[in-house]
């Protein structure tokens, strides 16, 4: 495995899910045929396997989280022992923190769907069940990730702190990963509108050659 982004949705997973796959890299965005990334990846390292042995042909994991409670509730980023666990399997396996202001993820969470409500219904690392319905929980839970990843990787060659808002985000991860970046932009329409809609200029699509 060559990536696997450990932060939150709703942070430029689609965007970097969709610069991979252009840069002829094997992505998987949350569900893959084989089944949900997240229930994949608990199910091998609860055998006590290489948590990555049933996405084996895959090169990045750009979205691991899946919330359909009460069913299905994965969030192995978050699971800092899981983590441990895949560097061990793959040392040179690139953690990717897709750092976005909070209350810009909150908002989008708030925008999609029911992504909210159901975040408040599922019992999440950091984040009980019935927990995340006020704003400053939803705060503490992704600084307090944001800051345990800080702390933890701090001195690991294979960790990418990601502003994905920062003009050269897309540099950052070609240059990690060690490709060429074909294409860097905004990949969810909706997300797209409304950052054209608060500033066009500085969030415009670009591509690369």
């Amino acid at each position: 495995m060559r990536a696997m982004v450990i932060g939150f949705p709703k942070s430029g997973t689609t965007t970097i899910h969709r610069a991979c796959r252009r840069s002829k890299l094997r992505s998987a965005h949350w569900k893959t045929p084989e089944g949900y990334c997240g229930q994949l990846i608990y199910e091998s390292y609860r055998a006590g396997r290489d948590p990555f042995e049933k996405l084996a042909d895959y090169d990045v994991i750009a979205q691991a989280d899946v919330c359909k409670p009460p069913s299905v509730n994965y969030w192995p980023q978050l699971d800092f022992e899981l983590l441990d666990t895949v560097r061990r399997y793959h040392p040179k396996c690139v953690f990717i923190l897709n750092r976005r202001e909070p209350q810009k993820i909150i908002e989008s969470m708030n925008r999609w769907n029911t992504m909210r409500q159901r975040i408040v219904r599922a019992d999440i690392i950091g984040l009980p069940a019935g927990i995340g319905s006020l704003d400053e929980d939803m705060l503490a839970w992704i600084e307090g990730h944001y800051s345990g990843c800080s702390a933890r990787f701090a001195s690991d060659p294979y960790f990418l702190d990601l502003d994905i808002t920062a003009p050269a985000a897309g540099q950052r991860l070609a240059s990690a990963l060690g490709v060429k970046m074909r294409w860097w932009g905004i990949a969810n329409p909706i997300e797209a509108m409304e950052a054209r809609r608060k500033s066009p200029p500085e969030n415009a699509q670009l591509t690369e050659s």
